[in-house]
């Protein structure tokens, strides 16, 4: 009798030990989280590969907690800037903007994880993730550019006017993408609001029209520009060191620029490199870059924010140029010049 008893209530911790693993398996489909998905082989990798992806939920589980360890650095970043009044010159604020865009790019790709059922939801999440996504980059453009004006001493390039023009670019520019998008997405897809092609990708990315020309192009002609000033500011800042007579203070003026063009190839080669995975894996549609992406574009806001904000080096590049003060004047000097000592005078 008690054998049959147990075996029974073996059976029954069987049974439901089988119902938890199907229903365990089924919330963690690509059904519900929207992975990609191709028959067949794609780009060399199986299909068994793909849906292993898809099933176990490991891509979702690294968006989740890349994305909230991104989250939580880009504020920490944030608030660095914004805490010391030193910090707040047109270079460090041009990078906070920055830092915000890439904040609300973390969090809305955090947003779509779950997947989004709604169409207008969807179409919204995909327009806003690519505004945001070129904005990043337009700020990026700007530092590059303000960095050369530095380096070149061009006139007023610290003054207000300059940062209230790098806020209409930055701002202001990816609105005709926004809008170009709008226009693609309506021609690819002759029933705007149909989600078919944007559900497998969470509604992170568009059509894969609208993807190319209104985010991947505009993205590679920005990084083009970026470089452009990050060489021309390479090629001044060494012709400027060059012209010291002192050879201390040239061997600092070298540290620094190296420091300042090293933190924003950096910047420029994390961002360009998550976009331009996004975009392969949104075009032709292969697991592995998919995978590669959605673990690079978690992270990138952490690896940008410990980049900037967690080098005491780059804190005195971006602090304001400090004078000397009598002793008597200390107590009215501001809370970073008390923190760290005065950055070298350039």
């Amino acid at each position: 009798m008690h054998c049959f008893y147990r075996s029974e209530v073996h059976a029954d911790l069987y049974a439901l030990r089988i119902d938890l693993q199907i229903t365990m398996e089924t919330l963690y489909t690509g059904a519900i989280h929207g992975f990609p998905h191709t028959g067949g082989i794609a780009g060399g990798i199986s299909n068994g590969i793909a849906g292993t992806l898809d099933r176990d939920g490991a891509l979702s589980l690294i968006v989740v907690l890349g994305g909230s360890l991104s989250l939580v650095a880009l504020v920490f970043a944030f608030i660095t800037y914004s805490l010391f009044s030193d910090l707040r010159s047109l270079a460090g604020t041009t990078l906070m903007n920055l830092l915000a865009a890439l904040f609300m790019v973390q969090l809305l790709f955090i947003v779509g994880v779950g997947g989004v059922q709604d169409s207008e939801l969807c179409i919204s999440l995909g327009l806003s993730l690519q505004y945001v996504r070129v904005s990043v980059v337009c700020w990026l453009a700007a530092m590059c550019h303000h960095l050369y004006a530095t380096v070149a001493s061009l006139p007023c390039c610290d003054d207000a006017p300059a940062y209230l023009k790098y806020s209409i670019f930055a701002w202001g520019a990816p609105m005709i993408s926004f809008g170009l998008a709008i226009l693609l997405q309506r021609q690819e897809n002759h029933d705007f609001w149909d989600i078919h092609d944007l559900t497998p990708f969470n509604c992170w990315f568009l059509g894969s029209k609208a993807t190319v020309y209104t985010y991947g192009i505009p993205v590679v002609l920005l990084l083009l520009v970026s470089g452009y000033y990050l060489l021309k500011a390479a090629i001044v800042a060494r012709y400027t060191c060059s012209m010291q007579l002192e050879v201390k203070r040239r061997e600092k003026m070298k540290r620094r620029r190296a420091l300042q063009l090293v933190l924003f190839l950096k910047v420029n080669l994390i961002i360009g490199s998550v976009a331009g995975c996004g975009v392969a894996a949104r075009v032709w549609e292969i697991p592995i870059l998919w995978a590669i992406f959605c673990t690079g574009h978690s992270l990138q806001g952490l690896a940008v924010a410990l980049s900037v904000a967690c080098n005491c080096r780059v804190l005195k590049v971006y602090a304001r140029k400090a004078h000397k003060q009598p002793k008597h004047q200390i107590a009215k000097s501001s809370s970073m010049q008390l923190l760290a000592p005065p950055p070298d005078p350039v």
